[in-house]
């Protein structure tokens, strides 16, 4: 009996290493590189950027072994050509910005678990992108990703209904792996950070979100804050062909943690759109944080978004103003020949007291060719009036994912 004891127990312990080796075997390699130009010219005592950069990215993610699964990501960003422009860490500080440092580092490195029901759990370097990433997200437009050393659940076993929890003790931001030349460009934010997001698509009419956001940014004292809110976006057919679609959001903030600054503020964000026949979309909307001209540092901020995808391309409100700012947008895109083509046109003012910030025309051309590359141009024009300076950027991508 002993004999048989040991001979099963030895049987089942080559067995699950023969799956957890097979589980290694059997998982996913990827690798991405994107290549990208972009020219950034200044009304200002500046010289124009022209940054040349490299993303080379390498994944790995094993298959499931009894509900266990593991990836590794590393990223090399690199230089090519001259440095005309300043990387927020190449001392080039006489250029306009570019955030692309060179650099190589973990991107992401995590173990998860979903051998509960309808449960994942994850932890270590990992990615947290949360609704549009107006509050969360990982900047995926520069080339160094914004992710989180993190623990995080993800939980759907009430039907139509997602709850998110992230605990994030480091910020790795898009200005690392190394720091950056001031103290706003640290590569990484000690932090504690608490998530809670739930979300309900069982609506006919759209889907309702609640969120709740307590930020305590220990190497930033002052984008330290909590943050609740709630966000219905959805659409509404109005024909075989033709959808109404539309978006309301408010959030409160306070300031937390250490902050040094006592505040309140709000957020609200309202936007009506139609999906059109021909793959035509239109879009309206307006967009608010609230400020305090009066007073510095009382203004809403959103320290962990993804800022590019908000308030214009040109990146020229990445910090919100002490009045707060007031966006109000058009939106138009067409998918011709399978290529996606866009405009944007911004109005920005101050939330407080109205002062005009200036305005400005985004469009981008976007194209897939064949299965692996993909194909962007881009453009911002940014017109001043009484707020920072006039400033044009144009990028040209090319991205290859095998």
């Amino acid at each position: 009996m002993a004999v048989a004891a040991v001979v099963t127990m030895a049987a089942s312990v080559q067995a699950e290493e023969a799956s957890l080796a097979g589980a290694l075997k059997g998982g996913e390699v990827k690798i991405q590189f994107r290549y990208r130009y972009e020219d950034v010219d200044q009304n200002n005592a500046l010289d124009d950027a022209q940054a040349s950069t490299l993303k080379s990215r390498l994944n790995y993610t094993s298959a499931l072994f009894s509900g266990w699964q593991a990836q590794v990501e590393v990223d090399n960003v690199s230089q090519i050509g001259d440095d005309d422009y300043n990387s927020t860490s190449n001392n080039e500080t006489g250029y306009s910005v570019v955030a692309d440092p060179d650099g190589t580092e973990f991107n992401q490195a995590w173990i998860a678990y979903s051998g509960i029901a309808d449960t994942v759990v994850k932890g270590g370097r990992q990615r947290i992108v949360l609704d549009n990433e107006r509050f969360v997200g990982g900047v995926g437009w520069r080339q160094n990703e914004q992710t989180y050393d993190s623990g995080s659940v993800v939980n759907k076993s009430l039907k139509d209904t997602t709850l998110n929890y992230a605990w994030i003790d480091n910020v790795n931001r898009v200005f690392g792996p190394d720091d950056g030349t001031t103290a706003a460009w640290l590569g990484d934010w000690d932090s504690s950070i608490h998530l809670l997001n739930a979300s309900y698509s069982g609506l006919s009419f759209g889907t309702i979100t609640v969120y709740d956001y307590l930020m305590d940014i220990k190497d930033a004292d002052a984008q330290s804050n909590k943050t609740y809110g709630a966000r219905f976006t959805g659409k509404h057919a109005l024909g075989e062909t033709t959808s109404l679609l539309y978006t309301l959001e408010y959030a409160r903030q306070e300031d937390y943690g250490d902050n040094p600054v006592s505040y309140e503020a709000d957020y609200y964000a309202v936007e009506a759109g139609l999906a059109l026949p021909a793959a035509v979309t239109l879009k309206v909307g307006q967009e608010a944080l609230e400020g305090n001209a009066g007073s510095a540092g009382k203004a809403f901020r959103t320290p962990l978004a993804t800022l590019h995808a908000f308030q214009g391309f040109a990146d020229m409100f990445l910090s919100t103003p002490d009045g707060g700012i007031q966006d109000s947008y058009a939106v138009a895109s067409i998918v011709v020949m399978g290529a996606t083509a866009s405009a944007v046109w911004h109005d920005f003012e101050a939330e407080d007291g109205g002062a005009s910030f200036g305005d400005e025309l985004d469009l981008s051309l976007s194209r897939k060719f064949g299965q692996y590359v993909t194909g962007l141009l881009k453009y911002a024009d940014y017109n001043e009036d009484g707020f920072a300076v006039d400033t044009r950027k144009f990028w040209v991508q090319l991205q290859v994912d095998i």
